[in-house]
């Protein structure tokens, strides 16, 4: 019996010593292994993908992840011409806010390494500064905003590029000073109008808002995103001069808007800076 299990131990230790020179994937990007990257909003990054695995590979997994957690759909690769050096060019197209390029790799012992890259933009946040919104259906000065078209919109207009209108501006006793999103029920009880009220809108954008101690003028991406991580509301009531809010709207464009003057005669008129990132 004690044969028998010396033989075992040699044998194990055989086999360990065996595989000591075949070591986890190691996974890099281009040639300087660079582990980040910065481009302008809406460019794109191409990215050198190199993956040694001396036991041969198994799979290799990559996929995108927004700074706020989301995950882009991955990609599995099980198939190739080489198992012990897979390479491959990986570009990230229309690049809108910071972004985490996700690689894994695992090998025929089932051992997995995960690499990241991320990739941050560069370029200053699109500004849209001391817009004048007004109260509620005021005829003169509209209350709605569209991030997109970055343009105040009186209320038929706001109808007409509803798909567009990310948030509106009303004051009232109960409510004081408030930006709110369309889909937000109080507006429909606001905006009431039976030719263009919001209550006859097919498109209703669900912005959602938190009030922030963000610094309206040097906050980032990240910055903002962290503050709209599992929070945010379809508006934000009793706002006051000096308040900034973060905001993400349905299509996912993320800023601040921040108040900086209040007009006469109960909040008839607000003055807001507003800049998307």
């Amino acid at each position: 019996m004690q044969f028998i299990i010396a033989t075992v131990v040699v044998m194990c230790l055989g086999a360990v010593s065996c595989t000591r020179n075949t070591s986890a994937p190691v996974i890099s990007f281009g040639a300087n292994n660079a582990t980040e990257d910065v481009v302008e909003a809406g460019g794109s990054k191409e990215l050198l993908v190199v993956i040694n695995a001396p036991a041969k590979l198994k799979e290799v997994k990559y996929f995108k992840k927004k700074v706020n957690g989301e995950e882009v759909p991955s990609k599995n690769i099980t198939k190739f011409s080489n198992p012990k050096k897979f390479e491959s060019s990986i570009t990230l197209n229309d690049i809108t806010s910071d972004i985490v390029l996700v690689v894994s790799a695992t090998d025929k012992k089932n051992r997995t390494t995960t690499a990241e890259f991320l990739v941050k933009v560069s370029s200053q946040p699109t500004s849209k500064s001391n817009l004048l919104l007004g109260f509620n259906m005021l005829n003169s000065v509209g209350s709605s905003y569209s991030v997109s078209q970055q343009k105040v919109l009186l209320l038929p207009d706001a109808k007409t590029a509803q798909q567009d209108v990310d948030f509106m501006f009303f004051y009232g006793k109960i409510n004081g000073i408030t930006v709110a999103a369309p889909a937000d029920e109080v507006v429909t009880r606001v905006f009431n109008n039976i030719s263009y009220g919001v209550q006859t809108w097919i498109t209703r954008n669900q912005t959602r808002f938190v009030k922030v101690n963000l610094d309206y003028e040097t906050a980032s991406a990240a910055d903002i995103a962290k503050a709209l991580e599992g929070s945010g509301s379809t508006k934000i009531n009793h706002m006051s001069s000096s308040d900034v809010v973060a905001f993400r709207t349905a299509s996912g464009q993320t800023g601040l808007l921040k108040i900086f003057n209040v007009g006469p005669d109960s909040a008839s008129t607000l003055n807001v800076n507003v800049r998307t990132i």
